[in-house]
């Protein structure tokens, strides 16, 4: 028997429902009660978490008051972002006078910042229902009308996340949250600049669920911790996305053999500090098939040790450095699928199975 397909809008997320937006919750505000009167069973567990010391407070685990102050001025600077007038007129300039205008608008992306971009059609799926994160607009609708989306990743230190867990992780996430926000303002600037209508999506601004955006792009695969796993960076990258109505030329998905890998690595799940990462098949989650993390638990740790934690991220076998010798093994990966299974017995032999942060 062939299940319906479920209404369009019951396949999409609502942003109420992610730990961040749950988490930013007061007790006995109105959205608070909102929310769990209408999701009763979150509230236990939610409550139990927020017991804990919040991110980037003193009492987590790896709380380090130098490293955390560094951390916290990335993610306050978000705010304070400005794009120049030069920058604005030079490429803005550039743009209109483009021959191939998608080319143009990944080379600006690249001079910012980025390290590989993607454009696509803006798949309903991946907007969120409602906005959540912030009181002033909680339970918003979103209505995002652009067709396009331009997405692009910037790469995480990989000698930083060598830390993971430890406070260092939470430093590099936040320096480059801050890159994709600069970068991501600069290309809605240029393009609103042009005319077209345009919109920055960046840390805690999000009106879209992005890995499986980015997958769409041709940035990538989803892994079994569920981050997108890039070429040439594994799952050490943060995604950024600007939507659009400029006509752009749409990638198509690709294939890094990293989706058949994560079938017999396992090496994210078994390392996983709280146990969220699936060791198990893939599930059907809103009509797409991926692996399930157990959420809650992973927050919580991330509350208990003052970090977000990069395990899972640091330890996948794509994520080791960008050179001549990785890249190498990541286009046998990606070619010849016998080579899966060796190469997980070689990653094991020279890296050890079990994490161990620097």
């Amino acid at each position: 028997m062939v299940e319906p397909t479920p209404p369009e809008r019951d396949r999409r997320f609502d942003e109420r429902d992610t730990m961040f937006a749950r988490m930013e919750l007061v007790p006995g505000s109105p959205q608070y009660e909102d929310y769990y009167s209408r999701r009763p069973d979150a509230r236990p567990v939610d409550d139990r978490i927020r017991t804990q010391p919040r991110l980037l407070r003193p009492g987590g685990t790896h709380y380090d008051p130098e490293i955390t102050r560094q951390a916290e001025e990335f993610f306050r600077a978000i705010d304070e972002i400005e794009v120049r007038e030069t920058v604005l007129r030079e490429w803005s300039e550039r743009l209109r006078s483009a021959g191939n205008p998608t080319s143009t608008i990944k080379e600006l992306l690249l001079s910012q910042g980025a390290v590989t971009a993607g454009c696509t059609a803006l798949d309903e799926r991946f907007v969120y229902t409602h906005k959540g994160r912030f009181p002033e607009d909680y339970g918003r609708e979103i209505d995002l009308d652009h067709p396009s989306a331009i997405v692009f990743l910037v790469e995480m230190d990989f000698d930083e996340m060598q830390w993971a867990p430890k406070a260092e992780t939470i430093r590099e996430s936040a320096r480059q949250y801050y890159r994709a926000a600069r970068i991501s303002m600069v290309l809605e600037k240029v393009l609103r600049a042009t005319g077209h209508a345009a919109k920055a999506h960046y840390d805690a601004h999000y009106d879209l669920v992005l890995p499986p955006l980015a997958v769409a792009a041709g940035l990538g695969e989803l892994g079994r911790n569920n981050i997108l796993i890039a070429d040439r960076f594994g799952s050490r990258v943060r995604i950024g996305a600007v939507t659009t109505d400029f006509p752009v030329e749409y990638d198509e998905p690709v294939s890094l053999g990293a989706d058949a890998l994560c079938g017999v690595c396992l090496k994210c799940a078994e390392n996983c500090p709280s146990r969220s990462l699936s060791l198990s098949e893939k599930v059907d989650v809103k009509g797409v098939r991926k692996w399930p993390t157990r959420v809650e638990a992973c927050y919580a740790y991330w509350r208990r040790v003052g970090t977000d934690c990069g395990v899972c991220m640091a330890s996948c076998p794509f994520s080791h450095r960008d050179n001549r010798f990785h890249n190498f093994v990541r286009w046998m990966i990606r070619r010849f699928g016998v080579t899966r299974r060796p190469a997980i017995f070689l990653e094991n032999l020279f890296y050890g199975r079990r994490w161990k942060p620097r």
